[in-house]
C-alpha cells in the first residue's frame, strides 16, 4: 500500500533553464523538489514540445504552488 502523501506530482511545467530555477528555490524553502525531462530538453529540446516539470510530493503540493506563483510573479 502507497501513502499518498510520498505521490510525485507536477506543479510546474517550463524550460529546463526555469525548471532547474524553480527546483533551487524549493529545496532553499524546505520543499524537495525534482525534475522530469530536463536533461532531454537540454540535450534534445525538439523531443520536449512540452518543456520539463517540477515535481513535488503530495504533501508538499499546497506550499509548493505558492513559490510557482511567486517564482512567475520574478520572470
Amino acid at each position: 500500500m502507497t501513502d499518498d502523501n510520498t505521490k510525485l506530482v507536477p506543479v510546474f511545467n517550463g524550460t529546463p533553464m526555469e525548471v532547474e530555477m524553480l527546483c533551487q528555490v524549493l529545496k532553499d524553502n524546505g520543499i524537495e523538489a525534482s525534475m522530469k525531462n530536463q536533461l532531454i530538453g537540454m540535450v534534445a529540446p525538439h523531443h520536449t514540445l512540452d518543456g520539463a516539470d517540477v515535481l513535488v510530493m503530495e504533501k508538499d503540493k499546497e506550499a509548493a504552488l505558492k513559490w510557482v506563483e511567486e517564482f512567475k510573479k520574478a520572470e
